[in-house]
């Protein structure tokens, strides 16, 4: 290039005076052609010049500073092409927009040239273009499908989003964040405020030091720019680098625009330049996972890698700044493959010590399989504590209470130590930082009932407290709209989520003027660390996941930290059986019935002592009532219990655990059970007590624990239960329900209008103790025949329960 200027300057001396009469001879132009008489002087001059044009040629398309802007047109038709300042050495300006043909040739050669000029991911292109509606960039399609230009502005407020982008990049590139370059191209501004064009000014002012370049059309009065004025059918130039055949400041020959390139052209090397960036900015899932597990300091915060965009790498962190994340993502749009990817990327750099994942899936899929042991592998992440799959609602909850009690434990140890930030407790007590991640989580939100309010309480509570006690949340959904729960609470929960994560169609976790994510292809994520806010986004490529890669790090992990234990794992739609219980879960006296919703996942029961009531009513047709009867049963002759079974269904199954008494003869035994005796029936609505055995069955309600007599009855109808116990009055007589399939509305008559918000649904019964229940019952999933189901195991307890603080 200094050659090429060399041999200009020299021409331009030995051909001042030719030049003088060039400038003449522009004055006269006329219909284009250019008219003066030969000289020889102007003859050696342009042929000076062009030698050195030609030479220069290949060296000129490659430099990213210079943009060839048209040609300068010489002696009998010869030209010369037009080079001005671009890039880091100036801004571009001209006085007519791209409604000129020569004018939106030039803005997509701008482009072309700025791409393929610079490393990928070392540029990238906003747009303004609101006289033509976006019509100069469409040929640059491509371009936008692979996010090199990251957005084009058709409207006044878009435009400012825009500007916004540009002015962010500026102070990114100060605070040294950045050292990338974006391309400010303004293809016309049509009647935008004047407010708008100064900003755009200010930009120009301070970009060219700091990370932005500016084309502006129709913006001739554009500061530190080279400026094309149109005069006619031509250019005059304005301020060039230098002036080698011309005097002063601007050029003495005509300028031609840029001739309309070929469509096949634009299109293929958009294609071409698309495909380059695509290649250099997509991280493999390998990529985001060290060769071997590393142990990085959670004190000031969790990072991770996550992908790439034109500044490069893109990695995003759990911190005070950004302590929680809103993501969103339409169905198919990669919002399981990016949490993955996030997930991975985490426990590969965090010892299980330093980080704890709780993982709640509401939806109906296996995202979180990849954490836990399977029958097909048990390798496993040590980092997941509790893992939802197909979560309940009730399990979601009990999951926010355990975060929210581990908080007040934190909180305590605290101002023991007299620090008020998670860095400082770390430097006195190696507790790890929490990242409870609840995808689909508007389930565990949805309606307005108790479940719902006091997730929205927990919920609230997190979020705000959360960054000083180093728990993080990531709720992703498919949509925030709509949640009848968060009505009065969206802003104050939301407005702790600072850290807005847009897969494709995502529009509602993002400003709503902010449109980034409807501009996005499968593979992108649009991140933005301040709430959403227009200006604010990065737009990143992330990788598919690999299963070889994760299944090689659960092993590598596992290696390493062999002495944690396997995840507890809630299986939402799979049965629980009897012969799945732990040690230690089977007691004496302890009648049990399935297993409780909660984060321990314990064996949920009775106990049957001396207290009155002490009896079991299993209320519901739900044939599961039956089956769960017959876990109550074995449970309890399996620690010693005598135990008498009266079968009214013809269905119950209790084989060597019970002594079996003909149905017939269930009334006259009433009166006479030995001491210490359980009695279990099964249909007992089908008993058709006349008076004298209801007396004996209230009778032996009444006084039957005090001696270690205990009923365990199954009726499937309520009303005949009702009348059986004798009404309101023998109401404390039966002191332990488990309820099926009746609704709220029908029990809570009996039971209290704490259950009106019960809805039964298959697979789960509610446990009701008087003595032990201090408000609602517990929802369980009621044990049921191992043969009866094809399914594998449900929920359970894996590995030993959680130790006081939450510690590997």
């Amino acid at each position: 290039m200094p050659g090429f200027q060399t041999a200009l300057a020299n021409a331009a001396a030995g051909g001042d005076a030719a030049a003088a009469r060039l400038a003449a001879a522009a004055h006269r132009l006329g219909d284009g052609a250019f008219q003066t008489p030969v000289d020889p002087e102007l003859l050696a001059a342009e042929r000076q010049i062009g030698e050195a044009a030609a030479a220069s040629a290949a060296q000129l398309r490659t430099d990213p500073e210079l943009l060839q802007a048209g040609r300068v047109i010489l002696h009998e038709g010869r030209t010369v092409p037009l080079m001005v300042p671009f890039g880091r050495r100036g801004h571009l300006a001209t006085s007519a927009d791209a409604r000129v043909e020569g004018v939106a040739t030039l803005v997509r050669t701008a482009i072309l040239h700025a791409v393929a000029t610079r490393e990928p991911g070392g540029l990238r292109v906003v747009g303004i273009d609101l006289a033509t509606l976006g019509a100069s960039f469409a040929p640059l399609r491509p371009l936008a499908d692979a996010g090199v230009i990251e957005a084009v502005a058709t409207d006044s407020r878009t435009a400012a989003d825009a500007v916004a982008m540009a002015e962010t990049q500026v102070s990114e590139h100060i605070a040294g964040r950045r050292s990338d370059r974006l391309l400010l191209v303004v293809a016309s501004l049509g009647e935008a405020p004047r407010a708008l064009v100064e900003r755009i000014d200010a930009v120009a002012r301070s970009g060219l030091a700091h990370g932005v370049t500016v084309l502006g059309c129709g913006l001739a009065q554009l500061p530190q720019a080279a400026v094309m004025h149109a005069v006619g059918d031509h250019v005059e130039l304005a301020h060039p680098p230098a002036a080698p055949f011309g005097r002063g400041e601007r050029l003495a020959a005509p300028v031609a625009w840029p001739q309309p390139l070929e469509a096949s052209f634009v299109s293929g090397e958009a294609l071409r330049l698309a495909e380059r960036a695509k290649a250099a900015a997509t991280l493999t899932f390998s990529d985001l996972i060290p060769a071997a597990p590393e142990s990085g300091d959670p004190a000031k915060g969790l990072e991770v890698l996550v992908g790439r965009d034109a500044a490069g790498e893109v990695r995003l962190r759990f911190d005070d700044a950004t302590p929680h994340w809103l993501v969103g993502g339409r169905t198919g749009g990669g919002k399981t493959v990016f949490l993955l990817d996030v997930l991975y990327g985490l426990a590969s750099r965090y010892a299980p010590t330093d980080m704890a994942l709780f993982l709640l899936d509401f939806k109906e899929g296996v995202s979180f399989t990849e954490f836990i042991p399977t029958e097909r592998d048990q390798s496993f992440i040590p980092h997941a504590r509790a893992v939802g799959v197909e979560s309940d609602r009730e399990y979601g909850l009990a999951v926010l209470s355990t975060l929210n009690e581990e908080m007040t434990r934190r909180s305590t140890v605290m101002k023991r130590y007299g620090v008020a930030s998670f860095s400082g407790l770390r430097a006195h007590e190696s507790y790890p930082r929490i990242v409870c991640v609840a995808d689909e989580f508007q389930v565990l939100l949805a309606g307005n009932d108790r479940v719902a309010s006091e997730a929205v309480a927990l919920l609230e509570n997190l979020a705000r407290k959360g960054r000083s006690y180093g728990v993080h949340l990531v709720l992703a959904s498919q949509t925030i709209s709509g949640i009848e729960a968060l009505w009065a609470k969206k802003d104050s929960i939301f407005g702790q989520f600072p850290m807005r994560i847009a897969l494709p169609g995502a529009r509602t976790v993002l400003e709503h003027n902010n449109d980034a994510a409807t501009r996005i292809s499968l593979g992108q994520v649009v991140v933005n660390p301040e709430g959403g806010t227009a200006g604010a986004d990065r737009i990143a490529r992330f990788p598919d996941t690999d299963p070889e890669v994760m299944h090689r790090l659960r092993e590598q992990l596992g290696a390493a930290h062999a002495g944690v234990g396997a995840p507890r794992v809630f299986y939402g739609y799979r049965p629980v059986h009897l012969d799945e219980t732990l040690p230690g879960e089977r007691k004496p006296g302890r009648a049990l019935l399935g297993r409780e919703v909660s984060l321990r996942l314990d064996a949920a029961g009775v106990d049957l002592d001396n207290r009155p009531g002490r009896h079991l009513a299993v209320l519901g047709s739900d044939p599961v009532g039956g089956e769960a009867l017959e876990a109550a049963v074995e449970a309890l002759a399996g620690n010693g219990s005598r135990i008498w079974a009266a079968d009214f269904t013809g269905t119950a199954d209790t084989g060597a655990a019970a002594e079996r008494i003909a149905p017939e003869t269930f009334t006259a035994r009433l009166a006479a059970i030995p001491d210490g005796t359980v009695l279990a029936a099964w249909g007992l609505d089908a008993a058709a007590f006349d008076a004298k055995a209801q007396k004996a069955l209230r009778d032996l309600l009444r006084t039957g624990p005090a001696r270690g007599v205990h009923l365990l009855g199954w009726w499937r109808n309520f009303r005949r239960f009702t009348d059986d116990i004798g009404g309101s009055a023998g109401r404390e007589d039966v002191a332990c329900a488990l309820v099926l399939n009746l609704p709220g509305g029908e029990i809570m008559g009996h039971f209290g209008t704490q259950f009106q918000h019960w809805h039964p649904r298959a697979g789960r019964a509610l446990l009701i103790d008087r003595h032990a229940d201090t408000g609602g019952g517990r929802l369980i999933v009621p044990f049921s025949r191992p043969e009866s189901h094809e399914a594998a195991p449900g929920p359970q307890r894996s590995g030993e329960a959680a130790p006081e603080r939450m510690r590997p």
